[in-house]
């Protein structure tokens, strides 16, 4: 019985939750955009973020880079999501946050948040469109005076989510990088009417954005 136990629980998923190393604020009036205290999320016009030539000052997002280097590069994954959490009492309400749910995408270009200027911007972009999204989430429910979680499922998306860790995992410097983008328009809405999630510097550490990775425990064996 003991044995056939230890067995079971040699076999079940291994799941692994990483905060991210660093993040940058993308937006022309950021007066700190790589704080890591929060990190936002509007659009302009029902997009996101902006498609090729169109103005980046339309629109905010943040980037945020996980250090992989940690996961083994045979790894099978199950599972993955972003897991962040909202300010208290938001600008949005659920009806407002389903039809214009929390992003997560794929980043065309490399970021380094100590040496980021938004004069980078026009070069390191989320991929626009439904091809760069890894996947969308809105809260469950919203609590007065309560953070609200976000929930994101990066396997439900156009762009492929398991293929970029692959990547990522293989590469030379192991990093993982994401884009958090929404739809949610405060000049149509009001202008609280905006993402504003914690960031990695956030002093209470549930809080704090995590990407939560489930793994086939054959992946951790060495």
């Amino acid at each position: 019985m003991i044995a056939s136990l230890v067995a079971l629980l040699a076999l079940a998923p291994q799941t692994v939750s990483i905060v991210p190393k660093e993040t940058v604020w993308v937006y022309g009036n950021a007066s700190t955009p790589a704080d890591g205290t929060f990190l936002r999320a509007w659009g302009t016009d029902g997009k996101s973020c902006p498609g090729p030539g169109e103005d980046v000052g339309e629109f905010s997002f943040s980037y945020l880079k996980w250090d992989l280097s940690s996961l083994p590069a045979d790894a099978k994954l199950v599972s993955a999501k972003l897991v962040a959490n909202n300010i208290p009492d938001p600008g949005f309400n659920l009806e407002s946050s389903k039809k214009a749910p929390l992003e997560a995408r794929a980043i065309e270009g490399e970021f380094e948040a100590k040496t980021w200027t938004f004069d980078l911007a026009s070069k390191v972009r989320p991929v626009s469109g439904k091809p760069g999204i890894y996947g969308t989430g809105s809260p469950a429910e919203i609590k007065a005076g309560a953070p609200v979680e976000i929930s994101i499922d990066l396997l439900k998306g156009s762009s492929d989510f398991k293929k970029a860790l692959q990547v990522a995992v293989g590469s030379t410097n192991h990093t993982l990088a994401i884009a958090i983008t929404s739809a949610l328009d405060p000049s149509v809405e009001g202008r609280t009417c905006v993402y504003k999630v914690y960031g990695q510097n956030e002093s209470k550490e549930t809080l704090r954005p995590k990407l939560v990775l489930v793994f086939e425990s054959t992946s951790f064996r060495r």
